[in-house]
């Protein structure tokens, strides 16, 4: 619905939510972290550090993207 401000200095502070299925947080996070030093609960951040060492073992398959190129060399993608 639109940027936000922060709620303690009035800066922008994005307009988009993420998720990981789980968790719901706004664009806006890290800034509430790094600039006026908020604490996170320790359930989120504990459940984050899971996630982290998951990724260890993911790859990326590119290959959707190398298909969806068109003639010229140019993508589909934006």
């Amino acid at each position: 619905m639109g940027f936000s401000a922060c709620c303690f200095c009035g800066q922008n502070n994005g307009d988009l939510d993420f998720t990981d299925g789980v968790y719901l947080w706004p664009q806006g996070l890290a800034r509430y972290i790094l600039k006026h030093g908020i604490r996170l609960p320790e359930e989120f951040v504990e459940h984050v550090r899971r996630r982290e060492e998951m990724r260890g073992d993911l790859t990326v398959d590119n290959s959707w993207w190398q298909r969806a190129a068109l003639p010229g060399g140019t993508s589909r993608a934006r």
